[in-house]
């Protein structure tokens, strides 16, 4: 039986009373880090003073509880092609990436918005080229200018979820500098009726080593997301091999908390089966 350690393991913190609270039920279920969702007004970054994220970063330590998060995604597009909006976004995720250097947390997940798509249907060849590279060079600049902010102290973590072929073109290129990663949502690669999107985990399998987080979550034929793992039809245990070798978290992606917890034990059973053993929390 191989170990792997409770550390790789934590769950998204979107109805907690605040993050000390959810520090605190990490700790105590086996929970090795948390991910508030910076899209909850509670876990505004404005709301915590320097001496505020001095507090938590101690509180956790203490707890032996690592940190992450999830950047906003609610309409924050970074390729918005209005330059004043897409400073007042960058602006944002800035603001919140300060914050999680701050906390010294690991990981900062991100969505990439599709760009609007009235022109597909329209006029093609040369005029569709030239409308693509617009966004292009907008979500470029933007995936820069958010990595060299993070100077290195946070990972910034793309995910798959909505990502384009333009959107996976621009990561090809921007891969080699070293300052950008991936988080595999493994439901959101896989359509509403659990076929996995043959061109989304290509490029995921492709990049392997830029994968740093995992969202797990159930998903009922046709129904919402973030459920009990195991209620749907995807095959978790064939993502799970192919990941527990590497240097990978797993962030189970569901709410309320005590449905994470109770993922958490069936997730146990499936690493058993699997060959694999979580090892005991020390706190």
């Amino acid at each position: 039986m191989r170990e792997i350690s409770w550390k790789r393991f934590g769950y998204h913190v979107v109805y907690d009373v605040d993050i000390y609270d959810a520090i605190d039920f990490a700790s105590v279920h086996g929970f090795g880090y948390i991910v508030p969702d910076l899209m909850i007004p509670r876990f505004f970054p404005e709301r915590f003073s320097g001496q505020d994220r001095q507090r938590i970063r101690r509180f956790a330590a203490s707890k032996n509880v690592s940190v992450s998060f999830h950047g906003p995604s609610d309409y924050l597009n970074l390729a918005s092609l209005y330059p004043e909006v897409r400073k007042a976004v960058l602006d944002r995720m800035k603001l919140c990436l300060d914050f999680a250097q701050d906390v010294e947390a690991d990981r900062f997940t991100i969505h990439i918005d599709p760009p609007f798509d009235f022109v597909f249907a329209g006029r093609k060849g040369t005029y569709l080229k030239n409308h693509w590279s617009v966004y292009e060079d907008a979500l470029k600049q933007s995936l820069l200018e958010l990595a060299e902010h993070s100077q290195g102290e946070v990972l910034v973590c793309v995910e798959n979820d909505r990502l384009t072929r333009l959107a996976m073109e621009v990561l090809e290129e921007l891969f080699r500098t070293g300052k950008l990663f991936l988080t595999w949502d493994i439901p959101k690669s896989h359509t509403v009726t659990g076929e996995p999107i043959v061109e989304v985990e290509d490029f995921l399998m492709r990049h392997l080593e830029k994968v740093k987080e995992c969202h797990l979550h159930g998903q009922k034929p046709g129904k919402y997301s973030h459920d009990i793992i195991g209620v749907g039809k995807i095959d978790f245990s064939r993502y799970l091999r192919i990941l527990l070798p590497q240097d990978v978290h797993f962030t189970l992606e569901i709410r309320p908390r005590e449905d994470a917890l109770k993922s958490l034990k069936i997730l146990k059973e499936m690493l058993k089966k699997l060959g694999w053993e979580i090892s005991t929390c020390a706190s």
